[in-house]
């Protein structure tokens, strides 16, 4: 994805495109990590889930 994404007139870079699939593809994970009780095993759950979304967001930009 190189090219600015025309939305109305408006152009939106290719990055928010990925944040909005980074941040869909993070919310079932997130629900997992709620099963899995996930905070047992981290000291600062907010912290943690940025960091599994600062991940997440980072693979999707590499694939696409």
């Amino acid at each position: 994805m190189e090219h600015e994404i025309n939305l109305a007139g408006l152009y939106v870079s290719p990055f928010v495109v990925v944040l909005a699939l980074g941040a869909a593809a993070f919310l079932p994970l997130r629900a997992l990590l709620d099963a899995l009780q996930f905070d047992r095993y981290v000291w600062h759950r907010p912290l943690a889930e940025a960091c599994l979304f600062v991940i997440t967001l980072g693979l999707l930009a590499l694939i696409l």
